[in-house]
Parts: C-alpha cells; sequence; structure tokens
C-alpha cells in the first residue's frame, strides 16, 4: 500500500512538472526573440492591483478583455503615466471583441473603429465603418511624408529633406533662380562623371548652381525641389546646393519578410475621432485641436447621440492606428500562435523579378507584426504617439541600461540570424535596412503606383532590418527632462516591458513589446524636435527617437549612412506651424471626409 501511494505521488508530481514546464513554454518558439535584461534597475512599473483594475472582470486572464484606459482622467505626472496608458490601450484593442461589442473577434475588428481608406486621386480619405463579418483591404506600400506633407528622403549627407516634386505644369521646363535672382528655365541637365549634374538654359548656356523655386513654406525640415529635363532628374535646394540621394532612402518604399511575405499596412481611428472629425467640419465644435476634456467629450457624445449613436468608450478619446501586418501563412506553425491575427483581402501580383503589378485580390490570414497606438488625453492635445513590435522582428543594435546596482550596463547586438525581417548569420548586416523595392516608378521617383519595383542592384526580395534605437533613444544623449541619458531612458521601457510580461503568462499578446512612446510637455505644441541640445517645451519627450522597423524601417535614428544625420521622432513629421491643429498633427485628419448622416433637427453651431 506504501509503495502504491509513492507511486501515486510521484506520478502527481510528474504531472506537475510536465504542466508547469508546458504552461512556462506556452510561447515557445523556433524563431529569435528580443530578450529583456532581467535585472535592470526598478524604475517604471504598475502595482499589480492597478493592472488587474484594467480587465473588464477586475483579474488578469489570458486573453481576457481589458477596458481602455480614461483619457479624460490621465494624471500625466511622469513619464511612466504615458508608457501605462499606452500598454493599456494596446491591450485593450487586441481585446477580444465581446459583451458591449458584440462578435467573435478583436476589438480593432469591432464597429467601435472605422477603417481609413487610402488617398484617392483628388487626395480624399473616408471614413469605412466596421459592419458585420468586415474584411479589412490591406496594402503593400507606405507612404511617409514631412510635415509640409510632402515625401521624405534622407540623402547621402544623412539629413533629412522633403521632396517639391515636379508637376506637369513644369513641361519638362523647370524654372528656377539664378546667380542674379533672375528666373530662367531649365531646358537641359546633363549627368557627370561623379553623379553631379550640369544644368542649361534654352541658349545651351550652363545655370551654375540653380535655385529652388518653392511652392510650399520651409519647415523643420528642408525642401529640395525635382528638376526634370528629358529623362533626367536632379534635386537642389533653395540656396543652390545640389542633393543627392539613393532611391532606397525616400519613401515608399516596401517591406518584405525573410519568410516572403509582403508587408502590408492599414489605418484606422476610433468612433470618438470620427464624430469628432464629422462635427467639426460640420460646425458643429470648432476643432481647434483633438477632445482633452470631459466637456470636450461630452460635445462629441452629444452630436453622435442626436444621430442616434452611442459611442460606449468615449472616455478612450480620439485614438488613431497605423498597423502593420504579414500573411499569416508565411510565420512557422509552431510560432503562429504567438500573433495576433485578423482577416483581410490583400493584392495578387504578376510577378517578374524587377517588378509586380497587381493583378487581382484574394483573402489571406494575417499575422500583426507593429503598431503605432496615437491618441488624445487630458492636457495633450498634440496626442501621445505609442509603438508596439513583435518580439520576433528584428535585431537589436547594442544599447545601454542601468542594472539593479545602478551600474551602466551594455547589451551587445543581437545576433543577426532567425529573425522575421532579418538572417543575416552569426554576425550584424553592415549593409542593413537597405530598401529593396519601392512603390515608386525608378523613372519617376516621386509618383506613386501600386506596382512594386525592385530598387537599383537589387531584385524584389527581403531586406536585412535592425532596429538601430531599440527603445527609442539615441546613444549618448539625454532623452527627456526625466532621463538625462539613454541608459536611463532605456531602463525606464525595460522595466516596464519586464513588468507587464510578469502579468501575462501565456497571453498571445505579451508577444508584443511596447517600444517607447512620446509627447510633448505639458502638450505644447510640437516644434518637430527632439530632447536634447535643444529643450524648449515644444520638442518631443518620452522617448524622443521613436522609430518601428516595420513602418519607418529606412528612417530609423543612426541608420547608416550617419555622417550628420537628423534626428528623427513622429514630431518631426508630425508637426507644422507650431500649431495642435488636428490638421497639423495628423497626416490623414484634413484629407478624411466627413460621414454622411440623415438630416437631423437644426444644431446650434458651438
Amino acid at each position: 500500500m506504501k509503495k502504491s501511494i509513492l507511486f501515486i505521488a510521484a506520478l502527481c508530481m510528474a504531472a506537475i512538472i510536465f504542466f508547469r514546464c508546458t504552461t512556462l513554454n506556452t510561447n515557445a518558439s523556433t524563431m529569435s526573440r528580443t530578450q529583456l535584461p532581467s535585472n535592470p534597475l526598478v524604475s517604471c512599473t504598475i502595482p499589480k492591483d492597478s493592472f488587474s483594475r484594467w480587465f473588464v472582470n477586475g483579474q488578469p486572464a489570458v486573453n481576457g478583455a481589458v477596458q481602455p484606459g480614461n483619457s479624460v482622467l490621465f494624471p500625466s505626472s511622469d513619464n511612466c503615466d504615458f508608457y501605462q496608458w499606452s500598454q493599456q490601450m494596446f491591450l485593450w484593442m487586441t481585446s477580444p471583441a465581446s459583451g458591449t461589442y458584440g462578435g467573435n473577434s478583436i476589438v480593432l475588428e469591432s464597429p467601435l473603429f472605422f477603417d481609413v481608406s487610402p488617398e484617392n486621386a483628388d487626395t480624399q480619405r473616408f471614413l469605412i465603418p466596421h459592419l458585420p463579418n468586415h474584411i479589412f483591404n490591406m496594402s503593400a506600400h507606405l507612404v511617409k511624408n514631412g510635415p509640409e506633407r510632402l515625401p521624405l528622403v534622407r540623402g547621402n549627407n544623412g539629413k533629412m529633406y522633403e521632396v517639391e516634386p515636379a508637376t506637369p505644369a513644369d513641361n519638362n521646363r523647370p524654372q528656377v533662380s539664378d546667380a542674379g535672382g533672375n528666373q530662367v528655365l531649365i531646358y537641359r541637365i546633363e549627368t557627370s562623371s561623379n553623379g553631379t549634374h550640369r544644368f542649361y538654359d534654352a541658349a545651351g548656356k550652363e545655370i551654375p548652381h540653380p535655385k529652388a523655386i518653392l511652392t510650399h513654406r520651409q519647415n523643420r525640415i528642408p525642401i529640395i525641389k525635382e528638376l526634370i529635363a528629358g529623362t533626367t532628374h536632379a534635386f537642389v535646394d533653395t540656396e543652390g546646393n545640389e542633393v543627392n540621394f539613393e532611391l532606397g532612402q525616400a519613401t515608399g518604399d516596401v517591406l518584405m519578410s525573410q519568410t516572403g511575405s509582403l508587408v502590408y499596412y492599414l489605418t484606422m481611428v476610433n468612433d470618438v475621432y470620427a464624430w469628432y472629425l464629422t462635427a467639426s467640419k460640420n460646425n458643429y465644435i470648432s476643432g481647434q485641436h483633438f477632445p482633452v476634456t470631459a466637456a470636450d467629450r461630452d460635445s462629441i457624445c452629444t452630436y453622435a447621440r442626436v444621430h442616434n449613436k452611442v459611442l460606449p468608450d468615449s472616455n478612450a478619446l480620439a485614438i488613431e492606428i497605423k498597423s502593420s501586418w504579414v500573411e499569416a501563412s508565411s510565420i512557422p506553425a509552431t510560432d503562429l500562435k504567438n500573433y495576433i491575427t485578423v482577416n483581410a483581402t490583400i493584392p495578387i501580383y504578376k510577378k517578374t523579378a524587377s517588378f509586380w503589378v497587381p493583378d487581382s485580390t484574394r483573402q489571406a490570414k494575417m499575422a500583426l507584426v507593429g503598431i503605432h497606438v496615437v491618441g488624445s488625453v487630458a492636457h495633450h492635445p498634440e496626442m501621445v504617439w505609442a509603438t508596439f513590435e513583435h518580439v520576433s522582428n528584428s535585431p537589436n543594435a547594442a544599447y545601454t541600461y542601468v542594472d539593479v546596482n545602478k551600474n551602466v550596463q551594455t547589451v551587445p547586438a543581437d545576433n543577426g540570424s532567425g529573425w522575421l525581417f532579418s538572417n543575416t548569420g552569426a554576425t550584424a548586416d553592415t549593409a542593413c535596412n537597405r530598401s529593396h523595392m519601392t512603390a515608386y516608378n525608378p523613372n519617376l521617383p516621386f509618383k506613386i503606383t501600386d506596382t512594386i519595383f525592385a530598387q537599383p542592384n537589387y531584385a524584389i526580395s527581403p531586406s536585412n532590418t535592425n532596429r538601430t534605437t531599440p527603445w527609442g533613444s539615441v546613444t549618448d544623449s539625454a532623452t527627456n527632462q526625466q532621463d538625462l541619458s539613454s541608459a536611463a531612458s532605456n531602463t525606464e521601457i525595460i522595466s516596464f516591458d519586464n513588468n507587464i510580461q510578469s502579468f501575462l503568462p501565456g497571453d498571445t499578446r505579451s508577444n508584443y513589446l511596447l517600444i517607447g512612446a512620446t509627447w510633448t510637455f505639458g502638450g505644447t505644441p510640437p516644434n518637430g524636435g527632439s530632447y536634447g541640445s535643444d529643450t524648449t517645451h515644444g520638442v518631443a519627450i518620452g522617448t524622443s527617437a521613436l522609430a518601428n522597423t516595420t513602418m519607418e524601417t529606412y528612417f530609423q535614428n543612426n541608420n547608416p549612412p550617419a555622417h550628420t544625420f537628423t534626428q528623427t521622432t513622429c514630431f518631426l513629421c508630425h508637426s507644422n506651424n507650431n500649431s495642435n491643429l488636428p490638421g497639423d498633427l495628423s497626416h490623414i485628419y484634413t484629407a478624411i471626409q466627413k460621414m454622411f448622416l440623415d438630416p437631423v433637427r437644426s444644431l446650434r453651431k458651438k
């Protein structure tokens, strides 16, 4: 009998051990994964009871429903408040859409959100409501524009520029200013052996250092003008300097995973944003800034109720989302459980080695790889700009952090092999973050198309991606007024991510890490700068050099060539006129058309 009891006990212990092992290995992966340092100085955490209150049922549950953060009562006392808000919003929008929202999908797929269409030929966008059985439409290119809403490039000198494209009005006769300030037409452009250009007028006389004549206002990012004569392109600034760049450092790039899937993109806004925009464009509310107060919220809710619409999570205020996805079939089968998935319509291409032409469409299951979460909160009409990435996306460059003993530690660069967007072997790729393909026709570099073109010297193929500023802080720089070193700023994010991971064992969402979030001091209108040498209130603080490797792949800080690079932040492009006007912050707001509403009784203008 004693032996039987011992045998049964041994079986129970083995079962317990087996259960624990399988539980610990819930997120087991065949792919490389970002490993967080285990001993950071505890500098940003959330108590477990506070975290539990995020959940609808008051207790953490695997893949359980989370409530949105209350943006109206947002405290904004320190950096950690912004990081907590970002994390709660991410967990909410990727929660199961049951109960209030209905359906068996996630909140992002529910009627609480609207898709935002790409721009049409008239530069208009439209809000697409999520009706039952909604299927997303995703595109395979991402256009990145500057504060004047012009395409961005990084010059061979490392500086960032906006490009004013040539227009049909130029008629291959672009107009410039000569050395004497006279306006003159360019009739011919010749390319010299070193890649620079010579410009000639109608009489065949050379125009030395022609200066660009712009129709757009110069902003923090300098503007260069595209000049075309015949089939030759050149780019000059208003001082007569020619700017050279590789097309692979231009906007309109297309990204492909190492497993062969294109990266597809989707832009969405929540119902509060949609009703705020419509009320503003119908002159019911002033529309001077995104909603940040209870009064702002109530005005939007009142307008929606008049049109028989209730906004169930109005305290979330206005949310704008940009997300990136790959085909789920391209993820190893053993790893797919570690991804959030949805269904979408994507293009089918007729393919050659040098270009792919869209021919038709098909439906596919898609896996989330990155997401920008942007939202207005109390005292911050400039919005909080946060980004998350899947742990298996890309290897990190070397970075520093502060350990529990307050010593600065250096984490070496990750091995470049086995990642979704990198497979370089045991050593870092010195030619990483080089675009292999673009949605711009190489003969008309700033004319976006739906066709995908291989970059010069490349086939349509995956490139190797490296995360150059792993936690949104440039090495050896003061990142914000709380963290006067990149090590201190990195430590806050690592400490917070470790804290959240400890609360989410087995949860699919635990495979996504907060890379960082940025905002300005006290909601000051952003001036496009980053905290450091400039400490005025309009600069970006928090993680002030933020980028997502699936959406800003080729525009990251420290990205080669790094001679005199422009330090980038979300607000470098999402700022204009030192203003908090929605259209000066958001690149989609102005183009989005207001919702069509059934006529109702007269509404008083605010």
